[in-house]
C-alpha cells in the first residue's frame, strides 16, 4: 500500500515516480530480509505558514505532543512539549524550543505518529537549528526501555563539550538490554544548519541501519527494539551540559521539509510488484 501527502513534487519526485510507488505491494531495503508493505510520504515543501498545523498535521496520521518532561538530574531544568511552539512556515514544519527565561519550564516541541509502529525505515529531511543548547530528535519511542535514535546535539555538532563528542548521535535501547543504551556517533561532512539533509532510520528485527543523504553511516545490532511504538520528532533542552545543553538564550527553530515513512514490516517478500528501495 502506498499513500502520498503531495504539496509539492518538485523537489522530490514527478508524477511517474509517484505512480510507479502506488503499485508496488511490498518494498524492499538494502541488508534487510524481508520487506514492507506501506509507504507514507509527507512532503512539507508547498505549506504556508497560514495553515493550522494541527489540521495538516492530523490529515496525515501525526499528533502534536502536549505532554509534559522535566529533568532527571541535578542539572537538569524541567522542559515541557508545547503545542504552540509546532508550526508550519512557508515550506516547512517548524519546530521551536523557545528562549529560556531563567525560571519556570524550557518550552520545546513534539510531533508523534497517531498509530504504533513496528520496523520501519524512516527518512526525514531536516535543518537544524543554528542556536545552541538544543537536542534535536528523529527517533522510534515506546518507553524509557525502547528507543531508536538520532540525535542533534546543536552544541556539539562540530566541536566536543567536556562530556560529549562532537557528531550526530545514534543509539538503540531495548529492556532486555538494561538501563544503558547502545551508541554510535557519526561525524557531520557538512554544516546541518545551511541547508536541508535526509537523516534515515532503517529498523528490522535484527538491527538497526543509519544513514545520512542516502549513504551508509553504520549499524548496531545491540539493544534493538521488538516492540511496537511511535515513531517522534522533537526539540527541546533541559540545561545539562552532558547532553542537551543550554537552555536556549534566543529562540531556535529545527525545520522538517519532508518525512517518507515505511512500514508494515513482512519476513516474507509476497506480491506482484516488489519495490527495491
Amino acid at each position: 500500500m502506498y499513500t502520498r501527502s503531495i504539496y509539492s513534487l518538485a523537489l522530490f519526485a514527478s508524477v511517474a515516480s509517484a505512480q510507479f510507488w502506488k503499485d508496488c505491494t511490498t518494498f524492499t531495503l538494502p541488508n534487510i530480509t524481508g520487506g514492507y508493505r506501506s509507504r507514507t510520504f509527507i512532503d512539507f515543501s508547498g505549506v504556508t505558514a497560514d495553515q493550522n498545523a494541527r489540521e495538516v498535521l492530523a490529515s496525515h496520521g501525526l499528533v502534536i505532543s502536549d505532554n509534559g518532561a522535566s529533568g532527571t538530574d541535578s542539572t537538569g531544568v524541567p522542559h515541557v512539549f508545547a503545542p504552540d511552539n509546532v508550526a508550519l512556515t512557508d515550506g516547512a514544519l517548524s519546530l521551536k524550543v523557545s528562549a529560556y527565561s531563567g525560571s519556570g519550564n524550557v518550552l520545546g516541541a513534539q510531533v508523534s505518529t497517531e498509530s504504533q509502529i513496528k520496523y520501519a525505515s524512516v527518512r526525514t529531511v531536516q535543518k537544524s537549528s543554528k542556536v545552541p543548547g538544543v537536542r534535536e530528535g528523529n527517533f522510534f519511542y515506546r518507553d524509557s526501555n525502547a528507543e531508536i535514535d538520532m540525535a542533534i546535539l546543536t552544541s556539539t555538532m562540530f566541536e566536543k563539550s567536556e562530556c560529549r563528542r562532537e557528531g550526530i548521535w545514534a543509539r538503540t535501547k531495548a529492556a532486555e538490554g538494561g538501563d544503558k543504551p547502545t551508541h554510535r556517533i557519526f561525524d557531520f561532512g557538512f554544516d546541518p544548519t545551511e541547508d536541508f539533509h535526509e537523516y534515515r532510520i532503517d529498523w528490522a528485527p535484527d538491527a538497526a541501519y543509519f544513514y545520512i543523504d542516502g549513504k551508509y553511516q553504520g549499524l548496531i545490532t545491540e539493544n534493538v527494539p521488538s516492540v511496537d511504538g511511535h515513531w517522534m520528532w522533537n526539540a527541546w533542552s533541559n540545561g545539562d551540559p552532558c547532553w542537551s545543553a543550554g537552555p536556549p538564550s534566543a529562540d531556535s527553530i529545527t525545520q522538517i521539509k519532508s518525512i517518507d515513512l515505511i512500514t508494515e514490516y513482512t519476513s516474507e517478500v509476497v506480491g506482484p510488484n516488489v519495490c527495491p528501495l
